[in-house]
């Protein structure tokens, strides 16, 4: 029993369940030291994305998980932890290797985000802040947070990306030249942070409202091929974006 600063006692807080989901040993290990010099030992360590549960009593309060490189996977896995654990706290550990990195991370679940560089630094400061309730980023890619803001022309250009649409195709669709249609996807790739068309149709087909889109686009539209009837397309574009062409 402690006490405060007035000598009344008070009740020592109990340590959070804390794990840990890394395959790479050496990187758990970093994980765990950094996590126990803030005097917050790991009660469980996983190593595959099956291994945590969503039931009973075991249910970490914190899930410290290391990312890779790849931003669509990192995605994929942070919202499928989401779902299995949705009472725990989530602090993705990434590379810092690409710019929006931040916000899609936090859109798709977790609560906060530090850098494998910083983490001995950083890891126990995060996990206290979204204990508290916050929501704790890195203070160099605090502005990356904001949700991107797309153009007209850009989000026409996107939705016929999803469509299954080549460069060319688009560009007839719209009636621009095809340097015109890259322009426009360069943009946008630089708004979202995604390095490919696949990646920008991902995010769009999982974000799309929050991105402004007027409707989210069901994933079976994304494997429309070049032949499918243009009419078609141009429907779901305008549906999409609310915009004529």
């Amino acid at each position: 029993m402690s006490t405060d600063r007035l000598g009344s006692p008070t009740a020592r807080m109990p340590h959070p369940l804390t794990a840990t989901l890394a395959a790479d040993d050496l990187a758990a290990r970093r994980i765990e030291c950094a996590l126990l010099a803030g005097g917050m030992p790991v009660t469980q360590r996983w190593r595959e994305v099956a291994d945590p549960q969503g039931d009973g009593d075991g249910q970490p309060d914190v899930l410290v998980v290391l990312l890779g490189s790849g931003v669509t996977e990192r995605d994929h896995l942070v919202r499928r932890l989401r779902r299995r654990l949705p009472s725990a706290h989530l602090v993705a550990v990434m590379p810092d290797d690409s710019r929006r990195g931040i916000r899609r991370a936090v859109e798709a679940g977790a609560d906060g985000v530090v850098f494998e560089s910083d983490l001995e630094t950083t890891l126990a400061p995060t996990v206290r802040a979204i204990l508290a309730g916050q929501i704790a980023v890195p203070q160099a890619r605090r502005r990356e947070v904001d949700r991107p803001t797309l153009s007209g022309r850009e989000k026409q250009v996107l939705a016929l990306v999803v469509a299954g649409k080549s460069n060319k195709a688009i560009a007839g669709e719209l009636f621009l030249a095809e340097s015109t249609v890259k322009c426009h996807l360069s943009s946008a790739f630089s708004k979202l942070g995604v390095r490919s068309r696949n990646e920008a149709a991902d995010l769009v087909l999982h974000s799309g409202s929050e991105l402004g889109f007027s409707m989210y686009l069901a994933p079976a539209a994304y494997a429309t091929t070049e032949g499918s009837d243009d009419m078609t397309t141009s429907k779901t574009l305008h549906r999409m974006t609310g915009e004529r062409a």
